[in-house]
């Protein structure tokens, strides 16, 4: 590790002084509406601790020039509307910084109230969330140690949500399984949008498609959620994407461990308001295995392309296109040595190949009071993997093939209309056309003559959804929220009504008690509903499974103890039902990781309970110093077919977390980043083996009767990361150097049988991942 530091040592070095100039930039945008996304003329926005400042013009745009490049918190007010303060704003030379300010108008109980401007974290993009919920940006998931520019892994630091290991980006929020959360792109839900998703764990994969290069402010829920999301038990990621400059072309090109990342945005045309903006990245593992720089045995090969195209109109409303894909591949070689297979993996060839997109056209328009918003989408995923196995003769067999092709056509359209000052409306309806491919083989219990066919269908279904929802600010100190969410499976004509409610009391200035409830409900994936029926029989006996369904009350209190200190706790119960699981058997989709090859017959027969606290204690980032510290406790059981009440695997039971970070400013234009993180939680929970059985199978036989009594030690992962930004007059340079798992803490992946010593043992690792990035703008 010392190496590591030295070469970035080095580097720093390297690179140099800048020169003693003052350099500056521009910062310019757009105030609006946040209802309506109306232009807002006339407003002021202005520079703190400046005599920098203007006011937006009739179409509610903004510019002011010399704007010292460092962070500036930036204020932005109009007569109706409250104030808001936008804190540290990154003014760089390289780049004009573009900001979308929306505004909430004043209720008229308010109108003679002082509203001061606030940087409230939890005021999500979305009004109409008011309790679980976060808005994160582009900035803490590059700035937050740990984060390795993904916004779940950034997400982790978040309280009520654990990670599994460091080899995976899949989150635990409130002890459900990572396969609750739900994903959406402008407004769009979407495929696990990963690299390798859904490979070690459903929900999860290696790090996001979705470049932090396009990332906009976006909203993060763990409970709760308005009516709008359907289809998720667990939590919520609404990633937005920015849109591009169009007055000025900007590139950006960054080489990491990562990848080689490329980046541009600009207009279309100079002079007209249509613009630009994409990221493409390549692996800098699959570039080094090509080249013959590293062996090519389970090297992941990836590449991603994100992008947005937004064309305004004077009087037809603002058209985008956007998409985001990823292409992914990873082989291992057989290897006929039998005397160098320690476990059954060894014995193993594979070749995987997964192909993820989703592409959108998507228009707003602003009628009188009321903003309509439609969405054309297409999003599909083709998941193809070729698996063998040596027998115990030396042969190579079929062990697993799969084929799990997936896409869907979605049309959405929403209108969101002010009522009045006090009372917002939204409604809106969903309409997905699913299509199918679907292959599956596979041994059962990796013994070769058991191979057979357990799906295989081609075909297609719909998913209709409607829902209402409403704010209305009963009185200055009152807020409600409240809505439903209506949803229709096709495919087997099941149905749920789910029903949204919260409301806000604003007890004094700094003081706040929150209060919602709602039902929520979750489809599986479609493979598990063409299961086939076993012993020769024909038929699906998993194609009527209902929704899961879940209820969730969360009570909270926020103390805003100063303008840059918050403290907020959140105590919540979550009732879980008609989860999937085997007849009188443990088993429980409660617990799904993953298991291509699942062939069992499922029933709607699991109850489940979460609860817990969740406490958070934030100083958002001022005089370049900020911190975050979380406590999650919570209890998370179930009851399945076997009418036992057990642990849920992801029963954690805690997780305590602090970031904090440091900017130091060496010189005019140069600041070094000091970022480090600590989190420390329980262990996975696991089933006990039965050792006898498993040793005559040479293979783990699980107590299924005591599942998830037993439980993995706790684990403490350290992360840091290092950073070091430079100001020149063409261009801006950051070097970057982010560790995650400093001190090298055991990755616990589940027992497994060891031919060699022949007994069952407990399958760990250690993994440090060192990540050292250059990125210039320009």
């Amino acid at each position: 590790m010392k190496s590591y530091i030295a070469l970035v040592a080095a580097l720093l070095l390297l690179v140099g002084s800048a020169a003693g100039q003052s350099l500056t930039q521009t910062v310019r945008g757009k105030l609006y509406d946040i209802e309506t996304q109306s232009p807002i003329p006339g407003g002021n926005i202005a520079i703190s601790g400046s005599s920098l400042g203007t006011a937006s013009n009739a179409e509610g745009t903004f510019r002011i020039a010399n704007v010292p490049v460092g962070r500036h918190d930036l204020t932005a007010s109009f007569i109706g509307y409250e104030p808001v303060t936008l804190p540290n704003i990154l003014v760089t030379s390289a780049k004009e910084v573009v900001l979308n300010i929306g505004l909430k108008q004043v209720s008229r109980q308010m109108d003679e109230v002082v509203v001061k401007a606030n940087q409230r974290k939890d005021r999500t993009v979305n009004t109409m969330a008011s309790i679980s919920s976060r808005t994160f940006s582009v900035e803490e998931t590059r700035r937050y140690a740990g984060g390795l520019d993904d916004p779940a892994r950034m997400a982790s630091a978040f309280a009520g949500v654990t990670v599994g290991n460091i080899q995976d980006n899949a989150i635990i929020i409130r002890g459900n399984s990572p396969k609750g959360v739900s994903w959406r792109v402008e407004g769009v839900e979407i495929p696990n949008p990963n690299h390798f998703a859904g490979g070690n764990v459903a929900g999860g994969g290696f790090v996001s498609i979705l470049s932090s290069q396009l990332l906009s402010n976006s909203d993060f829920y763990t409970g709760a959620f308005p009516a709008e999301y359907g289809n998720a038990l667990a939590g919520v990621f609404d990633m937005r994407m920015r849109v591009g400059n169009n007055e000025k072309r900007e590139h950006t090109a960054q080489i990491g461990l990562m990848g080689i990342d490329v980046a541009s945005e600009g207009p279309f045309k100079k002079g007209k308001s249509s613009s630009y903006l994409f990221n493409y990245r390549y692996a800098t593992s699959g570039i080094l295995s090509k080249l013959k720089i590293i062996p090519t045995d389970q090297v992941p090969i990836y590449q991603d392309l994100s992008f947005k195209m937004n064309f305004p109109t004077a009087k037809a409303g603002t058209f985008s296109v956007w998409g985001i894909g990823g292409i992914d591949n990873v082989k291992e070689p057989e290897d006929a040595d039998s005397t160098k297979w320690k476990v059954d993996f060894d014995r193993v060839k594979f070749d995987w190949n997964i192909k993820t997109g989703a592409a959108g056209v998507t228009h707003k328009l602003t009628l009188g009071r009321s903003l309509l918003s439609t969405s054309v989408a297409a999003s599909g995923t083709s998941n193809i993997a070729d698996q063998t196995r040596f027998d115990d003769q030396l042969q190579m067999r079929p062990n697993a093939y799969i084929k799990n092709n997936t896409a869907t056509i979605t049309v959405s359209s929403f209108i969101n209309s002010k009522l009045s000052a006090n009372h917002t409306l939204r409604a809106g309806a969903t309409f997905k056309q699913l299509r199918y491919n679907l292959d599956i083989s596979s041994t059962i219990n990796e013994v070769p003559d058991t191979y057979q066919n357990m799906v295989k269908e081609k075909g297609s279904s719909q998913v209709m959804e409607a829902y209402w929802q409403s704010r209305y600010q009963l009185s200055p100190a009152i807020q409600i929220n409240g809505g439903i969410n209506a949803s229709y499976f096709a495919l087997n004509k099941n149905y749920s009504v789910d029903p949204r409610f919260s409301i806000k009391w604003q007890m004094a200035d700094r003081h706040a008690l929150t209060l919602g409830v709602g039902k929520h409900s979750q489809l599986e994936e479609l493979r598990f509903y063409f299961v086939k029926q076993q012993n020769g029989a024909s038929g699906y006996p998993n194609k009527k499974l209902d929704y899961s369904q879940a209820q969730h009350l969360i009570l909270g209190y926020d103390w805003n103890v100063s303008s840059n200190l918050r403290l907020k706790v959140e105590a919540y119960y979550q009732k879980l039902y008609r989860i999937p699981g085997i007849a009188d058997s443990s088993y429980s989709m409660v617990n799904f990781k993953q298991d291509w090859s699942f062939y069992s017959t499922l029933i709607n027969n699991t109850k489940g309970k979460n609860m817990g606290i969740d406490i958070t204690l934030e100083r958002f980032l001022s005089n370049g110093f900020y911190y975050l510290a979380t406590a999650s406790l919570f209890d998370s059981k179930y009851k399945g077919g076997d009418k036992v009440w057990h642990n849920t695997r992801f029963d954690k039971g805690y997780s305590l977390n602090f970031l904090a970070g440091k900017e130091y400013a060496i010189s005019r234009n140069r600041i070094v980043g000091i970022n480090g993180r600590v989190n420390y939680l329980g262990g996975e929970r696991k089933t006990p083996i039965l050792n006898a059985e498993s040793l005559a199978a040479k293979r783990v036989i699980f107590d299924e009767s005591r599942a998830f009594e037993e439980q993995y030690p706790a684990t403490c992962y350290v992360d840091f990361t290092l950073t070091y930004r430079t100001n020149k007059k063409r261009y801006a340079g950051t070097w970057a150097l982010q560790i995650k798992n400093l001190l090298n803490a055991p990755i616990y992946s589940g027992p497994a049988y060891n031919y060699r010593d022949r007994k069952i043992e407990e399958q760990k690792v250690g993994l440090v991942l060192p990540v050292i990035s250059y990125r210039v703008d320009f």
